[in-house]
């Protein structure tokens, strides 16, 4: 096969021509997530957001830098008792190539905790965090006070699927969970046994794709080892 001039004089050869042509398409965009919220009712939703809060790690020893990743306003003053939050693919992959926000689960999330199992250990992880608010100094961040309503479940992203164990600092409640690679929503869960009492069973797991359509409860703050506890059950 004869090689066209303008080609050959920029030295590509057929077999260049063949890589060229072979080269794979521009990587296709990470799809998002429409989350649904529930909350009790607001008889006023004035300068009321949803919002997605993301921590940024400072290296310095510091606080994490709290960052609003996402956020919408709620009702526009009329009665509202549910909502919905779009968390978009190019900020869901912005975030997780953050390696502010994607740091070792190991030493992060279970910093304080005893008896600790991560499987496998070099997992690193992003949370994204949910709360409602009043902004009542319009500034477009929840500051202390205006916090209305929260919830234990979060949006997480592990570089590799994974399973963990720990013991809370004073020793009453265990958390174990699994979850898969990728970005998923992670379900809060607490179970205190009859047979145990003083003592609670804390379940963290990413849900299946499918179940993400499912509300998310938020409420006022409660105790994240306790706050879903009923003797021999749960809710």
């Amino acid at each position: 096969m004869s090689v066209p001039l303008s080609l050959r004089v920029l030295g590509i050869s057929v077999v260049g021509m063949a890589l060229l042509t072979a080269c794979p398409g521009p990587t296709p965009p990470l799809s998002g997530s429409n989350l649904t919220f529930t909350f009790p009712s607001l008889a006023d939703t004035s300068n009321v957001q949803l919002v997605a809060l993301g921590f940024e790690q400072t290296g310095a020893g510091g606080d994490p830098q709290r960052r609003v990743v996402a956020q919408t306003p709620i009702g526009y003053g009329l009665p509202s008792t549910s909502a919905t939050l779009w968390l978009w693919g190019d900020l869901l992959r912005t975030w997780a190539d953050n390696p502010k926000c994607t740091t070792p689960f190991l030493g992060g999330e279970t910093d304080g905790m005893q008896e600790v199992t991560v499987t496998p250990n070099t997992v690193k992880t992003c949370n994204l965090y949910f709360l409602m608010y009043r902004d009542a100094n319009r500034n477009g961040t929840p500051e202390s006070g205006e916090v209305l309503y929260e919830t234990h479940d979060l949006y997480s992203y592990a570089t590799e699927a994974f399973s963990y164990r720990f013991v809370s600092p004073d020793g009453h409640s265990t958390e174990t969970g699994t979850r898969t690679k990728g970005w998923s929503l992670v379900r809060h869960q607490v179970l205190q046994p009859s047979a145990t009492p003083n003592r609670y069973l804390v379940t963290m797991n990413s849900v299946p794709q499918t179940d993400e359509a499912l509300p998310i409860r938020l409420h006022e703050s409660t105790d994240y080892f306790t706050s879903q506890s009923l003797t021999g059950g749960h809710r």
